[in-house]
């Protein structure tokens, strides 16, 4: 694991590198094994990587995923070296050229791009004119177009599992040994694989020794064993200075059942029966509402299943869940359909299953409209 840094990556340079092509025009050029499995898109990237003379790179083939300054240029020199930072295995990439394939020997475009073995890259741009196409294919989010400047690094740091929807900022990332534990009350605590859950190792105080013995080499996200409101997620590392990483936790509220406090009543004379129901709500995504009714104050509940009113258990959430009705169904019950579910003690109730899929999800009931048909 490692962390993002604002401190901007100075170029290394082609000394010591190994050289893959050279008076490269158009041509494609694929580098060895680069020595740890690299995952991009679920793909292991470990024997893919494709180089251009374009200017760009493939990581899982010819496939233009990563372009700097993409044009029809010429590369004179393309350099790879596998190098380590912090005991964890690099590999870094040199691309040396001019952005027309025509002025070979003036070196206007220079860049570097390190790969990090959980799926992190870092671009170095030495030289750039800025006159191609700067983008790339990020996965899950689509294509994210760079804003590439001279003597700036870029960091790519994936936000998924197998290298999937990057972040990318100006500075650098930093892989080092970083171990985490999680302070629930006085406990410290760390994920153990059996039970997926938090478990005891000690109370505090915190050591290095701890972290080193039972640290975590990733932070987990679940909070299965954990009793506090409040618990901290400590963080160790070798380094004598790191910057401070940034941890952002997105809650997904629990499906929900919610029935109407009180009954809706319609025992005046002039009121034959209901007409139709019309719900207003906002959902965009993919949130599941489903609708339920009752006709003795929340005694037993029903739904319409296209051709009878079927009893739901509203204590049981899977059934409330797969027998209740949708805002299509329940708008689309006719006059008839809701005289057939008995309507002689003149009130009704409404409740209904809540449920977003992702936290990105909106769902907000704002009205249930009950129209009535009159004498």
């Amino acid at each position: 694991m490692g962390v993002y840094s604002t401190k901007i990556s100075a170029p290394k340079g082609n000394s010591g590198m190994t050289s893959v092509s050279s008076h490269n025009d158009d041509t494609t050029v694929k580098f060895p094994d680069i020595g740890f499995d690299f995952l991009y898109n679920g793909v292991n990237c470990r024997t893919t990587i494709n180089i251009s003379g374009n200017s760009w790179i493939g990581l899982t083939g010819a496939n233009e995923q990563l372009k700097i300054n993409r044009r029809d240029a010429g590369a004179d020199n393309i350099y790879y070296a596998k190098e380590t930072i912090n005991d964890k295995p690099t590999f870094r990439i040199r691309w040396e050229g001019h952005q027309s394939y025509s002025t070979w020997g003036i070196l206007d475009l220079v860049w570097e791009l390190i790969l990090f073995n959980d799926g992190a890259m870092v671009l170095v741009i030495e030289k750039i004119p800025n006159t191609g196409t700067n983008s790339f294919e990020n996965p899950t989010l689509g294509t994210t177009n760079l804003t590439l400047e001279n003597n700036k690094s870029y960091a790519f740091i994936p936000q998924q599992d197998q290298g999937k929807a990057y972040t990318v900022q100006e500075g650098s990332y930093i892989q080092t040994n970083i171990k985490y534990l999680m302070v629930d009350g006085n406990d410290i605590k760390h994920w153990e694989t059996i039970s997926l859950s938090y478990v005891k190792i000690s109370e505090l105080p915190l050591t290095a020794d701890k972290f080193q013995t039972y640290g975590d080499d990733i932070y987990h996200k679940e909070r299965t064993g954990i009793t506090s409101p409040s618990p901290s997620l400590k963080i160790w590392s070798s380094l004598a200075e790191m910057p401070t990483p940034k941890v952002t936790q997105t809650i997904k509220p629990k499906p929900i059942i919610v029935s109407m406090k009180d009954d809706i009543p319609f025992s005046e004379a002039y009121i034959k029966d209901i007409m139709n129901a019309v719900v207003t709500l906002d959902n965009t995504g993919n949130g599941i509402i489903v609708f339920i009714v009752s006709t003795d104050s929340g005694g037993s509940w029903k739904a319409w299943n296209g051709s009878s009113w079927v009893l739901v258990d509203i204590t049981n959430m899977q059934d409330a869940k797969s027998k209740g009705m949708s805002v299509a169904v329940l708008q689309g019950i006719t006059e008839a359909q809701w005289t057939s579910l008995g309507l002689s003690s003149k009130k009704i109730k409404f409740a209904w299953y809540m449920e977003v899929v992702a936290s990105t999800d909106v769902l907000k009931l704002k009205q249930i409209r009950v129209n009535y048909n009159t004498n």
